[in-house]
């Protein structure tokens, strides 16, 4: 008789769960390479499971962060980015030098990102040899020589605002500019949702009905609003606008104003100051203040259900949400960003961009972005990008500061 032997493969995939129980890290990765029937199974039953509540590599609902990807990760390659994130372990390029000091502001797509450049808005093509390309693909801009203070791109929509209360709007039919404040008030911030339109200088704030005539575009003011907003934006059925003040004495910066009727919510958040805000669903906000917090404000309750304190008492300037569990918050000084994990009291990681001949490391965070690999950091001077690549990276450790030294060093080198 004809000796029959048992393969590795010819078990179900509950024996094979259980004898995988016993493997290795490094043992489970080279039956992958072994077998494209383990790999299946292996990457189905366990990678995959370990990926769903991953910081910034997460993929639980299909989170916003998403849609920013260049490439599809594999559930290991999450994993693993997933950890450099945590444990600071990253490489960092600087882009696009410019001697003038320039509050620089971002938006990130998984082919592209656009940056604006002082009165110019400009598209880099994302690159899959050096991140970006150094050229920009397309300048977009009008005959108004007067900086972009902020902008919003929506699908094919951009509609951007100036410093001197002149706002454009952008999209494949052409590009329509229109006065909307006098030029003595200095713009914060715009967005827009459908026609509904909203802008806010230092001095108020204003919402637009869009309408087109003759293929011409024009912005009609529904509503004015006594209220210097450094920060807004509207929810995604346009029928609630929320702002953070620029200065509030009485310690509630937080509103929200109901579109249609006008009315106006003064929320429980006890801040002063708001410098960026973003929604994180349709009750919950996330807020970015001078106070040194970030906070977490639910609507259901009417109260701040987290608050998280800056390590060196420094005022946040912008936020980064990735939909699931992380946000990313900019600081004033040091170029430093901080990653919070909104499931813990207290900061995961910090960030400290290098220093470089041209810059020296001191400017804020105006505006920063991410996918699940890259974070892009502008800064007064330049871009600067970190890549959390798997396969190579410098470990820089800030995770315990406060308790005990930082354990950044060349020591920790890993090479590609």
């Amino acid at each position: 008789m004809h000796e029959t032997r048992l393969r590795l493969t010819d078990l179900n995939v509950d024996c094979l769960l259980l004898v995988f129980r016993y493997c290795s890290e490094g043992d489970l990765l080279c039956l992958c390479l072994a077998s494209r029937y383990l790999e299946d199974i292996i990457d189905k039953y366990i990678f995959y499971p370990l990926t769903l509540d991953l910081l910034l590599c997460g993929n639980r609902d299909r989170p916003s962060i998403e849609k920013r990807n260049r490439k599809r990760l594999t559930n290991y390659e999450r994993i693993q980015v997933s950890k450099n994130w945590v444990s600071g372990t990253y490489l960092e390029r600087p882009y696009f030098h410019h001697a003038q000091m320039f509050p620089t502001k971002l938006c990130l797509e998984h082919d592209a990102l656009y940056i604006t450049h002082a009165a110019y808005l400009r598209k880099y093509r994302r690159s899959s040899c050096d991140i970006l390309q150094r050229r920009f693909e397309e300048e977009i801009s009008t005959s108004t020589n007067s900086d972009i203070s902020h902008f919003v791109k929506k699908k094919n929509t951009i509609f951007a605002g100036r410093v001197c209360g002149s706002c454009f709007h952008y999209d494949p039919e052409g590009i329509t500019e229109q006065r909307m404040h006098p030029a003595n008030e200095y713009l914060f911030c715009v967005d827009f949702v459908q026609d509904l339109y909203a802008t806010s200088t230092d001095h108020c704030s204003k919402l637009w009905q869009r309408s087109q005539e003759f293929g011409l575009t024009h912005f009609d003011m529904v509503t004015k609003l006594p209220h210097a907003f450094k920060s807004l934006q509207l929810s995604p059925d346009g029928q609630w606008l929320y702002g953070g003040l620029y200065t509030d004495n009485d310690g509630q910066a937080l509103r929200a104003i109901h579109v249609e009727s006008g009315e106006e919510l003064i929320l429980n958040s006890a801040s002063k100051s708001i410098y960026d805000l973003k929604m994180k669903d349709d009750q919950v906000l996330f807020t970015a203040n001078f106070d040194t917090s970030f906070r977490m404000f639910d609507r259901r309750i009417d109260r701040d259900v987290a608050i998280w304190e800056d390590p060196f008492d420094s005022s946040f300037y912008c936020l980064e949400y990735d939909g699931l569990y992380a946000v990313l918050v900019g600081s004033c000084r040091h170029a430093r960003v901080n990653l919070y994990d909104i499931r813990m009291p207290k900061y995961v990681q910090l960030y400290f961009p290098g220093r470089t001949r041209q810059h020296n490391g001191f400017s804020p965070v105006y505006s920063l972005s991410c996918d699940s690999q890259y974070m892009f950091v502008a800064t007064d001077h330049n871009l600067r990008v970190f890549d959390f690549k798997a396969s190579c990276g410098i470990r820089r450790d800030y995770s315990h500061i406060g308790s005990s030294m930082p354990q950044a060093s060349e020591g920790m080198r890993r090479r590609c």
